[in-house]
């Protein structure tokens, strides 16, 4: 049997308990057995009753439980790494057509491993849908990538099938193009055409494999993509799949504008207000970005139990706005944070995306909300555990839990000095890096050590990559771009009547007025 005490000036037992308050241990310890916490408390009062194989941190580590990023597909080499500069959404999506084919198993390990190394434990991996004939191939590789890393993994596949280039009918947007740029098109997509069915018993086979593993470092969650992307049959299907399982459903909701207006178009109200009628929300529903939500939305997730998965790097870098955030958490909206694979730095660094969204949220005026260090630091622990599968499990230090923890060099984060008043918390969300990452452990186990990640090479990784990239690019790569750049006009004509609506912004930032 393994055991550990993880030791730290601060122990962060759990965030944002209440508005600028978070349950702190000064000169506190963890010790665990196994993976699992059995004790926290002072380190005096561990030490003398806990007799362990290793100790780790000391008086100059802040310990915290380990970050959970809730929205996230795992690209590895970035888009932008891939030729996609950032653009509009709807636009930006065609762009990554055009990337190249690549390693499933070691792009989910590199990964994995840039998540980890800036502290995060769990993902909400939401993989991309490949053509029936090598999903499950592809789904297996991507599990093996993160379970080489240790990772804590909320696994699922979207469910795509209709208005795939714009909101509107395949076949009728074809109609509309040169019959050369339609035959394209029609090809590409048939080419990644799956049925509900197959895409249901993808799902079943893999919770089969990993439901009733309770030391399973894998859930296994349903994912229609977005609302505008598949049928009121296959949102009714889904819910009752999970129902069925017990299962998790993870969508992307009300991402940009032209998403709600495809709304708006379509049912006459909001994408949200739509889901509501079907009777789809609930507590074990995520909803990644829920930028573009109307008042009435924001009450309907707050009834249901939805959580909102934010990400604030990627709802800039696409053009889609500002989640608002502070409007969700005021009506007691559970708020998750993500970095959807897009974050301000191109590297999946949760310790900076938490210090975005903590900054972006700090709306002008002495009397309006601002979102403070505890709760974004909460956003990132205990809010986004919550839809994982894996609440009551992780996103908090205590009994009972996994030894999911980080370990940060405390006195590289106060150098040269701080104020010895300021809240280790505060601390944490101004001055704290990856860089500051000394320990990382996922269910008990040691993945990152004195900032390295130990469990593998990963400059190995990152060569053999390097050398997977250096072949010429793939001729159907190079059809994908041909297709996308071919398309792009058309779909900036298909949407020059969208978006000109009156809008109330939840944040208003300055005036011209």
């Amino acid at each position: 049997m393994s055991t550990s005490i993880i030791r730290g000036k601060y122990v962060i037992c759990e965030a944002g308990v209440e508005s600028q308050a978070s349950r702190v241990i000064s000169d506190g310890a963890v010790f665990q057995r196994d993976g699992i916490i059995e004790a926290v408390g002072a380190y005096a009062e561990i030490k003398a009753v806990h007799h362990a194989d290793e100790e780790l941190g000391g008086p100059s580590y802040v310990v915290i439980p380990g970050l959970v990023n809730a929205h996230h597909h795992g690209r590895g080499v970035s888009t932008f790494q891939n030729g996609c500069i950032d653009d509009c959404l709807e636009t930006w999506i065609l762009s990554g057509w055009g990337r190249r084919p690549y390693d499933h198993y070691l792009m989910s390990l590199y990964t994995a491993i840039q998540m980890i190394e800036s502290g995060t434990t769990t993902t909400m991996y939401n993989h991309a849908q490949t053509p029936a004939k090598g999903l499950a191939d592809d789904v297996s590789e991507v599990l093996r990538g993160f379970s080489a890393a240790g990772m804590r993994t909320a696994f699922s596949v979207y469910f795509r099938s209709r208005n795939r280039v714009v909101y509107k009918d395949d076949d009728q947007f074809m109609s509309g193009l040169p019959s050369d740029l339609a035959g394209s098109l029609r090809h590409f997509l048939s080419a990644v055409d799956l049925s509900e069915d197959e895409y249901f018993s993808v799902f079943q086979d893999l919770h089969r494999k990993y439901a009733n593993d309770h030391d399973s470092r894998v859930t296994v969650l349903l994912s229609p993509s977005n609302v505008q992307w598949v049928s009121d049959d296959f949102l009714l299907r889904t819910k009752e799949e999970a129902s069925r399982t017990n299962s998790a459903i993870h969508i992307h909701l009300a991402e940009s504008l032209y998403q709600k207006e495809y709304g708006v178009r379509t049912w006459g109200h909001s994408p949200v207000e739509h889901l509501d009628t079907l009777g789809f929300l609930g507590p074990e529903v995520s909803c990644a970005h829920s930028v573009w939500l109307t008042e009435q939305d924001i009450d309907i997730m707050a009834r249901t139990g939805a959580t909102a998965c934010h990400n604030p790097s990627s709802n800039l870098r696409l053009k889609n706005g500002i989640s608002p955030v502070n409007s969700m958490l005021g009506k007691g909206v559970n708020v998750a944070l993500g970095t959807d694979s897009t974050a301000i730095n191109d590297d999946d660094d949760m310790v900076q995306e938490m210090r975005l969204a903590a900054k972006l949220h700090r709306q002008p005026g002495m009397s309006n909300p601002a979102l403070d260090s505890h709760q974004t630091l909460r956003l990132a622990t205990a809010n986004a555990a919550r839809p994982t599968s894996f609440q009551g499990k992780i996103g908090a230090i205590e009994k009972g839990r996994f030894a999911d923890l980080v370990l940060l060099d405390l006195d590289a984060m106060t150098e040269p000095y701080t104020d010895p008043g300021i809240n280790v918390v505060d601390t944490l969300l101004y001055r704290g890096k990856a860089s500051h990452v000394d320990t990382v452990i996922i269910q008990g186990e040691v993945v990152v050590r004195g900032g390295t990640f130990i469990k593998m090479d990963k400059a190995e990784v990152l060569r053999e990559i390097r050398e997977q990239f250096s072949r010429p690019i793939e001729e159907q790569a190079l059809e994908a771009q041909k297709l996308a750049q071919g398309l792009t006009p058309f779909v900036k004509e298909f949407y020059k009547d969208w978006g000109k609506t009156d809008v109330l912004p939840y944040y208003g930032y300055n005036s011209r007025i």
